[in-house]
This record gives C-alpha cells, sequence and structure tokens, in this order.
C-alpha cells in the first residue's frame, strides 16, 4: 500500500478545528460582535458582502508524495479577512486599528493550527499581512508546510 494523505482530509481537520475554538470565537465576538464564518474556498465572482466579516478561508493547496520521497510535502493555504474601519490618532501618528487585530486573528488561527498534530506538527509557516489594498477590510494569509515522514504499508495519520 503506498500511504497518501488526502488534502481534503487536512482541509476538514483544520476546518473542524476553527469552528470549534472559543479561543477564536471569543475574540471575534469580543471585536465584531459574531463568530468568524469559514468557507473552503471561495467565488471570486462574488465576493463576501461586509456582513461576512470576519471571514477565515481554507485552500486546498498543493502535495507532494512518492515511493522515492522520503519526507511528504504538504502546502495549504489559511486566509482571514476582518473589516475595520476605526483609527486612533495621537499627535502626528494614526492608527487603523484593522493592522494589529488582522494581526491577532492571524496568530490565533496559526496556534490553533500549530496545537492539531504532536506527531506531524507544522513545518513552516509563511505568513502575510496587507494592510493597505482593500481598506476597510484587512486580509492576511499564511502558507502552511507540513513535512511527514511516511511508512510504506501504513496509511498516514494526521
Amino acid at each position: 500500500m503506498v500511504p497518501t494523505l488526502k488534502l481534503s482530509d487536512i482541509i476538514n481537520k483544520w476546518r473542524d478545528a476553527l469552528q470549534a475554538s472559543t479561543v477564536i470565537r471569543d475574540y471575534c465576538m469580543t471585536k465584531y460582535n459574531k463568530a468568524p464564518k469559514i468557507s473552503i474556498g471561495i467565488n471570486s465572482k462574488h465576493p463576501p458582502a461586509d456582513e461576512d466579516y470576519p471571514l477565515i478561508v481554507l485552500y486546498p493547496g498543493a502535495k507532494e508524495e512518492g515511493l522515492e520521497l522520503q519526507e511528504y510535502c504538504y502546502t495549504l493555504t489559511v486566509k482571514w479577512t476582518i473589516l475595520q474601519a476605526e483609527t486612533t490618532a495621537a499627535g502626528d501618528i494614526t492608527e487603523y486599528l484593522g493592522v494589529a487585530e488582522c494581526d491577532d486573528l492571524g496568530q490565533l488561527i496559526y496556534l490553533e493550527l500549530a496545537g492539531l498534530s504532536t506527531d506531524n506538527p507544522i513545518s513552516s509557516v509563511r505568513y502575510n499581512l496587507d494592510p493597505v489594498a482593500c481598506y476597510p477590510r484587512f486580509p492576511g494569509w499564511m502558507d502552511i508546510t507540513l513535512k511527514i515522514t511516511p511508512v510504506n504499508g501504513y496509511n498516514i495519520n494526521y
């Protein structure tokens, strides 16, 4: 038997963990008076409406598997966006509150996913925030890589 792991299995585990996270839910309830919406994929022809934020979107990504590989590699993307138009100003400094809030939510998402599998932890994360392009929407995204050493004849447990 060739060991393999479906990207959709990873995505579904992440979806369930994020949906069940009381830390993420409490943060969003405190900041936005609602729980985040979670989506697997998104319809780019019909972007989310303002009432759909905060939003977490999971994308399946890519994988590298095969009998000649010592290590399998799975890369998936998680995106999130918050809606926050508030600013503070003090002297010559203006702060857009959405920048820190987007980063806060991203960190909570990352920590939730990082704690899911002690046997196969997250190997690397490429984490990005875009505080300019979509104001008052503040998007962030991370490309998450899992590296798993397969054992021939056994299923990969994640």
